[in-house]
């Protein structure tokens, strides 16, 4: 096996555990309809990937410390997401909402490295306005746009 083969394998190898789990916790997506967790999967997946293919130079163990990193946000960002969908037509308090919105902001800050931009804040008045009119989809969609916009370093 040449050397970029190697390097290829383990870079696969390094996001798969983190992959696995996305895919077989069915508590991140229970309340998003099969489309919606295959967008929102497809997200995670590719973040995952970005951080294995970040790792390409680092030893095994601080690789690993980063992919744990990351794919703890990813993680926190799709249930939180798939929290805030649930809770559309629910009686919940401006609190819950609020404060599972400023975990998801925190967990997508982490994971990104760039603080919120103003892109981004027209996301989550989007979804607010959604949610307020007891629409999943467009609330969905504009989670889904805030957690996929570009930071300043990204565009």
């Amino acid at each position: 096996m040449t050397e970029d083969r190697r390097a290829q394998r383990r870079l696969r190898q390094r996001g798969q555990r983190w992959s696995e789990l996305l895919m077989e916790d069915s508590s991140l997506r229970d309340h998003l309809n099969d489309e919606q967790a295959t967008q929102l999967l497809t997200w995670g997946l590719a973040q995952i990937k970005q951080t294995a293919v970040a790792t390409a130079n680092l030893p095994d163990d601080a690789a690993e410390k980063r992919l744990e990193k990351d794919g703890t946000a990813v993680k926190l960002i799709i249930k939180g997401i798939n929290d805030l969908i649930g809770g559309i037509g629910q009686p919940l308090t401006f609190d819950v909402v609020d404060d599972t919105m400023t975990r998801l902001l925190k967990n997508h800050r982490w994971l990104i490295n760039q603080p919120l931009t103003p892109g981004q804040l027209k996301h989550v008045q989007a979804f607010n306005q959604a949610r307020t009119a007891a629409d999943r989809a467009a609330a969905f969609q504009s989670l889904l746009d805030l957690i996929q916009t570009p930071g300043p370093e990204q565009s």
